[in-house]
């Protein structure tokens, strides 16, 4: 009799397992199948605009950037707009405008090598407002084809570099300057005055900037050394007068542009929309 009622204790325990048992795995399956559909709702889910590059839900179209002022910095409004272009799948070509007196050589460098990055992908074409001088010809260089006013300033193909001195001012006022450490620094200069370092650091820092300047002109506009000659040294010239040099391509505007692009690409035409990228940054 004992061994009949422990057999049924055993038995029902060995139920009571199997129903844990099925709760459990139950409870974990629909654990997983819970999982699981979040997933799949995440992949049908349609994209939010915010993981969106800016640009990229446009259809194709022709976008224009105006360089307009000094070029001073990487976070100069028409440098941010290129790296728009430079990510934009759907920009089939860019006109450029340019209006700028020049500005810092190392931030020309950086629109130049950035404007190279878009014209390895779409053709680029440069329009001169007023001016396109020494860093803003720079950049205007960069196009398959320059178009320029008849009266727009061009050229300036030059670098000046420029350290204000307040070392007499300070010392009329009775104030002196002193800086302890080892070697040369050119932050000191206007305290200190020139020397000989900083004279031939400042020589060698422009001729090198001057030398990398011309020949990328003159490899940009495939000029040779003699025409390179004429234009270089900080010289000015009209839009008419830069034509017969070579540092333009023709007399024209925004419509030459967008003219000289259908030429070249059927499928740019005059229903393509062209579109101002500085809508992108407010």
């Amino acid at each position: 009799m004992a061994r009949a009622k422990t057999k049924a204790v055993v038995q029902d325990s060995d139920v009571c397992r199997q129903v844990m048992y099925a709760l459990a795995l139950k409870k974990y399956a629909r654990r997983w199948l819970f999982v699981i559909a979040c997933c799949l709702l995440y992949l049908l889910l349609p994209r939010g605009s915010e993981n969106t590059l800016p640009g990229a839900g446009l259809e194709r179209h022709v976008a224009t950037v105006a360089v307009e002022g000094p070029v001073e910095g990487m976070s100069d409004k028409w440098y941010r707009e290129l790296e728009i272009v430079a990510n934009s799948p759907n920009a089939a070509a860019l006109i450029l405008t340019i209006d700028s007196p020049g500005g810092v050589v190392s931030i020309a460098d950086a629109g130049y090598s950035l404007l190279k990055r878009i014209h390895a992908r779409i053709p680029v074409v440069t329009v001169v407002g007023n001016t396109a001088a020494s860093a803003g010809y720079l950049l205007a260089s960069t196009g398959d084809v320059i178009f320029a006013r008849e009266t727009s300033i061009v050229g300036s193909i030059g670098v000046l570099l420029e350290i204000p001195i307040f070392k007499q001012l300070l010392e009329n006022v009775g104030i002196e300057y002193r800086n302890a450490g080892v070697g040369h620094n050119l932050d000191v200069v206007p305290f200190q005055g020139l020397n000989d370092f900083t004279n031939k650091y400042l020589e060698l820092a422009g001729e090198d900037s001057y030398r990398w300047f011309r020949s990328t002109v003159q490899y940009e506009r495939r000029l040779s050394d003699d025409a390179l000659k004429k234009v270089i040294g900080g010289k000015i010239f009209l839009g008419h007068e830069a034509l017969t040099l070579g540092l333009v391509d023709a007399i024209g505007d925004g419509s030459s542009a967008l003219d000289w692009l259908s030429q070249q690409d059927a499928s740019i035409t005059a229903k393509t929309k062209v579109i101002d990228y500085s809508r992108f940054l407010g």
